[in-house]
C-alpha cells in the first residue's frame, strides 16, 4: 500500500521526470561516445529494491522500447499490485489513473534517485493513515489496533504469497483480504455466513447486534427472548474444541427437546397446548388448557395459583380433593364457626375473588344468635371481633350487654331485679331515651305520683362527677326538699300536712293528733290564722310549735278583763251565742221569777265597745225607781 498524495513526495531531477526520453538519450550518447564515456550517461542508480535490475543492458526489464512513446513495465513484476487493480480493489485501484497502468506508477514511485531513496513516504505519521482510502475503514476495534498487528506474514492470502515471494510478507502491506476469517478463525466452523457482519459489528464480538433471531426458523418469544445464546447451543460434547452447534444439533420441534417433563408424562401433547412463553406457571384457558372443563373450574384468584401449589410434585394424575375449602386451606377462625349448620364452610362467608372483604351481611348475621338490630348493625366487625390474625374471636360473649359495653350505672342495678340488664331500660335503637316508665318507676320503692309524676329524671336523679345515682340513701321529702317552716316547726313530716298531688292542699293534717283539736268553728279556720308569719306573711316563717291554745291568745277580750276563767265558760267552739252562760251557777246573783226574762242588755249595759258585766247592782233601787 502506498501513501495519499504520492507525487509530492521524491521530486526527481528534470532530466529524469521522462524515463523514455532519458532512455533514448542515453542510448544515443552511448553509440556516439566512447565505451569508457558511456557509464557516466546512466539516469542513476536505482533504489535497494531494484538494484538487481541496475546496468545498461537491465532497462528492458523495465522500459518499453520502441513504443512510440514512454511506456513502463511495472505491473510486469508487481502482479499482486496488477491483480488488485484488475479486481478494482485496494488502495492503488482508487489511486491509479484509468487506462494509466504502469506508466502511472513514477506518479508516486520515482527510480533512479540512488540506493538510499524510499520509493514508499508517508505524507504523515504511518499510524494516521487514513484506512478509508484502501477500500477499508477501520471502525470499533479495529481502529485501535497497530498496523503490524494485521499487515503480517500469517494473515497473507495463499494465492498472493505467491506473487509476492520478492518481498518480504512481514513489511509489506498487501496481501490482505477485507473479509473476517482471512484474519479470524471461524467459530463457527462453516455453519453460518461467512461474512461476520450479518450478525457481529467491529465494537464487540458478544452480543451480536446484527442477528435476529426472527429470520431463523425458530424465532425467540417470551422468556426465551431473554437466555443467553449458549444456553441453548452448546458444543458437541463428544469433540474436544468442537464448536457451538447453530444448525442440526439444536432441535426446537419439541419443548421436550431442551426442558424436562416436569409432569412425569402425566399429559400427552406439547407443552405449548398448556404453557407459553411467557411464563410457565401462567396457564390460560387460550393457551389449550381449560381447568373449566375439569370437575373444579379454578375461578378468583384459584386461577393465579401455581399448579404446584395443589398438585403437590406437580403429580396431576393424583387425586386433589376439593369438596370443602378446609381441604387445601388451613382453618383461620381456629374451629370457632365448626358448629354451624354448614360446619363452618369458608364459602358461606368467602369466596375465590378474595379473602377480604367477607360477604358475610347484616341478613346472614341475622341467622345467627345474635342477630344484628338498631345501632349494632352500623357497627364495624372489628369493633366486637377483636382483629387478632388467625385468632380474632368470632364467638362472641353476648348474653349481658355489659360483656361488651361498660356499666354506664356502676353497679347500680346489678341486684335483683334488673341483674344489669340494660334492656330493661334501653334498646339497641339507642341509648337514650330510655325505655323506664312511669309503671316501671311505680314498681320501685319509690311511687312517682301526683306533682312528682311531672318531674324530669333529672330533677332527682342529679350527674354527680359524671355519675348518676338512682338509688338515694332515703326517700324521704327532706331528701330532695328543704323545709319551708326552717325549726319553726317539728321534725319535718311532710306527708303528715301535705299532699303530692299539691303542696298548698294542707287537708290530710289531722289536728287532732295534736294537743289541740280543731272543734268546732276553729276546723273551718285558716291555718294562717293561728299560725301566722313571725316577720312576713311567707310560709318559710310561719309559727307551727309554741301557737297560743287559749282563747286570748288568738281572740280578744271583748269583756275587757272581766272573767279570769276564761272563754270556755260561756262559750263554745260551735258558735260566740247563744252562751252557755248559768247566772244561777256563774255568778253571785240568781235570776229568780221576772228576772229570768229580762235581756241581759237590759242589766247590762255597753261602756265603750264593751259589755260592762262586773259591778252590775244588785239593790233593787239600782234598777226600779
Amino acid at each position: 500500500m502506498l501513501p495519499v498524495d504520492c507525487p509530492k513526495v521524491g521530486r526527481t531531477p528534470a532530466s529524469t521526470r521522462n524515463p523514455l526520453a532519458a532512455l533514448l538519450l542515453s542510448i544515443l550518447l552511448f553509440i556516439a561516445l566512447a565505451p569508457e564515456m558511456l557509464a557516466q550517461m546512466s539516469p542513476g542508480p536505482l533504489s535497494k529494491p531494484h538494484q538487481d535490475l541496475d546496468g545498461p543492458l537491465q532497462c528492458a526489464k523495465c522500459h518499453v522500447f520502441g513504443a512510440g512513446s514512454a511506456q513502463l513495465r511495472c505491473l510486469d513484476c508487481h502482479q499482486e499490485i496488477a491483480h488488485r487493480l484488475a479486481e478494482k480493489r485496494g488502495y492503488h485501484a482508487a489511486q491509479v489513473k484509468a487506462g494509466q497502468g504502469s506508466n502511472d506508477c513514477a506518479r508516486c514511485h520515482a527510480e533512479h534517485n540512488g540506493l538510499k531513496h524510499h520509493l514508499v513516504r508517508w505524507p504523515v505519521a504511518k499510524d494516521k493513515f487514513d484506512h478509508a482510502q484502501a477500500g477499508w475503514k477501520l471502525e470499533g476495534k479495529h481502529a485501535q489496533l497497530k498496523c503490524a498487528e494485521c499487515h503480517t506474514a500469517r494473515y497473507v492470502d495463499a494465492p498472493d504469497r505467491a506473487v509476492l515471494k520478492r518481498h518480504d510478507l512481514n513489511t509489506t502491506f498487501a496481501g490482505l483480504d477485507p473479509s473476517c476469517t482471512s484474519c479470524h478463525r471461524d467459530v463457527h466452523a462453516g455453519q453460518l455466513s461467512a461474512r461476520c457482519t450479518d450478525c457481529h459489528s467491529q465494537d464487540t464480538w458478544k452480543n451480536p447486534p446484527g442477528f435476529s433471531h426472527d429470520r431463523t426458523h425458530y424465532p425467540l418469544t417470551g422468556l426465551h427472548a431473554r437466555l443467553a445464546c449458549d444456553k441453548c447451543h452448546r458444543p458437541a460434547a463428544a469433540v474436544v474444541d468442537s464448536p457451538v452447534q447453530y444448525k442440526s444439533q439444536v432441535l426446537f420441534n419439541y419443548c421436550a427437546s431442551c426442558h424436562k417433563d416436569p409432569h412425569g408424562n402425566a399429559f400427552s401433547g406439547d407443552c405449548r397446548g398448556c404453557h407459553t412463553t411467557g411464563a410457565w406457571k401462567q396457564i390460560l384457558p387460550s393457551n389449550g388448557f381449560d381447568h373449566g372443563r375439569t370437575d373444579y373450574p379454578l375461578l378468583g384468584k384459584h386461577a393465579a395459583a401455581a399448579c404446584k401449589d395443589c398438585h403437590q410434585g406437580e403429580n396431576f394424575k393424583a387425586h386433589v380433593p376439593f369438596a370443602r375449602c378446609l381441604d387445601c386451606h388451613q382453618d383461620q377462625h381456629g374451629g370457632q364457626l365448626a358448629r354451624r349448620e354448614d360446619g363452618g364452610d369458608c364459602k358461606a362467608c368467602h369466596d375465590e375473588g378474595a379473602w377480604k372483604p367477607a360477604h358475610f351481611t347484616a341478613e346472614d348475621h341475622a341467622k345467627t344468635t345474635y342477630p344484628l338490630l338498631g345501632k349494632h348493625a352500623a357497627v364495624a366487625c372489628a369493633k366486637c371481633h377483636l382483629p387478632k390474625g388467625k385468632d380474632t374471636p368470632y364467638r362472641v360473649a353476648f348474653a349481658a350487654c355489659t360483656a361488651c359495653h361498660q356499666d354506664a350505672h356502676k353497679g347500680q342495678f346489678a341486684a335483683k331485679p334488673h341483674n344489669n340488664r340494660c334492656e330493661d331500660c334501653h334498646e339497641v335503637g339507642g341509648w337514650k331515651p330510655e325505655t323506664f316508665t312511669l309503671a316501671s318507676h311505680n314498681r320501685t320503692s319509690f311511687a312517682l305520683k301526683g306533682a312528682h309524676v311531672a318531674v324530669a329524671c333529672s330533677g332527682c336523679h342529679i350527674p354527680r362527677g359524671g355519675d348518676t345515682p338512682f338509688h338515694p340513701a332515703a326517700a324521704r321529702c327532706e331528701d330532695c326538699h328543704r323545709s319551708p317552716h326552717g325549726t319553726l316547726a317539728k321534725q319535718p313530716l311532710c306527708d303528715t300536712c301535705h299532699f303530692v298531688v299539691s303542696w298548698k292542699e294542707r287537708s290530710r293534717f289531722d289536728h287532732t293528733q295534736t294537743d289541740f283539736a280543731l272543734l268546732g268553728r276553729h276546723a273551718a279556720v285558716d291555718c294562717l290564722a293561728c299560725h301566722k308569719p313571725t316577720v312576713e306573711k311567707t310560709t318559710r316563717t310561719i309559727v307551727f310549735r309554741g301557737a297560743a291554745k287559749d282563747c286570748a291568745g288568738c281572740h280578744a277580750d271583748v269583756h275587757a278583763g272581766q272573767f279570769a276563767g276564761g272563754c270556755a265558760p260561756c262559750h263554745t267552739t260551735l258558735t260566740w251565742r247563744p252562751t252557755e252562760f248559768d247566772h244561777s251557777r256563774h255568778s253571785t246573783f240568781k235570776l229568780d221569777g221576772a228576772h229570768e226574762r229580762v235581756p241581759c242588755q237590759m242589766c247590762h249595759n255597753r261602756r265603750g265597745r264593751s259589755v260592762i258585766y262586773k259591778g252590775t247592782p244588785r239593790e233593787c233601787k239600782q234598777c226600779h225607781l
